[in-house]
């Protein structure tokens, strides 16, 4: 195998498929990079045992081969060549890299016969990176660290009634985020629980300005975007019937500048004990909620000017747990929702950027001893 690529193109690939590259195992092929050729481009594929990436580089193949080399070795040393033409060459069980005045041979390893990464023949679901990324980064949060739970460990895919349903719950709070988008119908009520893990690594891999396309593979699902491809297992376990969990009947509602509610969980928690949940107490009443937390070293309490509906209220919540669903929210005003001091509180952007979206999050209260 013999060819030419520069530093830079060489470079971003890498990147790419060493989120497939794991960083402790003792599973050799699965700390390797997997060069070969495809339709005159450059192949590079990595695999852990959860996930395989693949993705094509533009290069002058000069000889068609495969080689396999170790990913953090070639990555430190492509990373430290200038942004010249890099040569690459397999020979005699050495590869040799070359770039201007720089030469290293490195051992080749044994190149693994893996199944190949490829888009199936089958329809696709299709929808914007930007969209996509935006629905991780306010799901994600709420998944378990369980592995008991596996099944929350993920997120949900759910496709119906011409929406992708996009849900992360851990038992203390639920962040649900709809899309409208047409799909094909194969994928009309169907729903998948992927490992947040796979759609982080996507989330880092493909550009806002792109689309990625989500075809089924048997039991696993394929996420495709420009010259990337990604391969991941599904969970196999049933989510929970979060349609049950969010059921909104409100007594109080509170509207509030989303700025002013983090900045003031964000002083509440200054004083908390780094290594245990922070708690808040929330008053609602005459147009101000009054937030207080106390510890051992002291006290704050924070007042913010609100728009209120219904009566006043004192409920108590973790403040993190919170403040995580507040963040989420992608308008200037947020809005409160409460039943009583018992019942969970749920919160929704007021004027959302994103036409088409919708989001809610619902973050259960802390009971406290009178």
């Amino acid at each position: 195998m013999k060819f030419e690529i520069k530093q830079k193109e060489l470079m971003k690939a890498l990147n790419i498929v060493n989120r497939a590259v794991s960083k402790s195992t003792n599973i050799q092929i699965h700390e390797l990079i997997y060069f070969s050729t495809e339709n005159n481009r450059l192949s590079m594929t990595s695999f852990d045992g959860e996930i395989s990436i693949k993705t094509l580089a533009d290069a002058k193949i000069i000889k068609e081969g495969v080689m396999a080399v170790k990913a953090d070795l070639i990555t430190n040393i492509i990373r430290k060549l200038p942004d010249e033409l890099v040569k690459i060459e397999l020979d005699g069980g050495k590869i040799k890299i070359s770039c201007k005045r720089s030469n290293f041979n490195l051992v080749a390893f044994e190149y693994f016969d893996k199944e190949e990464i490829n888009i199936p023949n089958t329809v696709a679901l299709s929808i914007d990176n930007d969209k996509l990324k935006r629905s991780i980064s306010q799901t994600e949060f709420a998944t378990t660290l369980d592995e008991t739970k596996l099944a929350l460990t993920g997120i949900l895919f759910e496709l119906k009634e011409g929406c992708l349903n996009m849900v992360a719950l851990d038992g203390y709070r639920v962040a649900l985020k709809k899309i409208k988008l047409d799909y094909p119908g194969d994928f009309e009520d169907t729903e998948y629980i992927i490992p947040k893990r796979s759609l982080l690594e996507w989330s880092r891999i493909v550009s806002d300005d792109s689309k990625t396309s989500l075809y089924r593979n048997e039991n696993d699902l394929l996420f495709a975007s420009e010259d990337t491809i990604m391969l991941c297992k599904v969970i196999d376990k049933n989510f929970i019937d979060y349609r049950n969990i969010i059921n909104d009947i409100s007594e109080t509602t509170v509207l509030v500048e989303k700025s002013a509610l983090i900045a003031a969980l964000d002083r509440a928690q200054v004083l908390s004990d780094p290594g245990r949940a922070n708690l808040i107490r929330v008053n609602i009443e005459d147009r101000a909620m009054t937030l207080r937390s106390n510890s051992e070293i002291g006290d704050v309490k924070e007042v913010i000017e609100i728009d209120q509906e219904g009566e006043g209220l004192d409920i108590a919540f973790n403040a993190k747990y919170m403040q995580d669903g507040v963040r989420a929210c992608d308008s200037e005003k947020i809005k409160l929702n409460f039943k009583s001091s018992l019942n969970p509180c749920l919160i929704y952007p007021t004027d959302s950027k994103h036409e088409g979206e919708d989001y809610t999050y619902l973050v259960l209260p802390v009971r406290l001893a009178r």
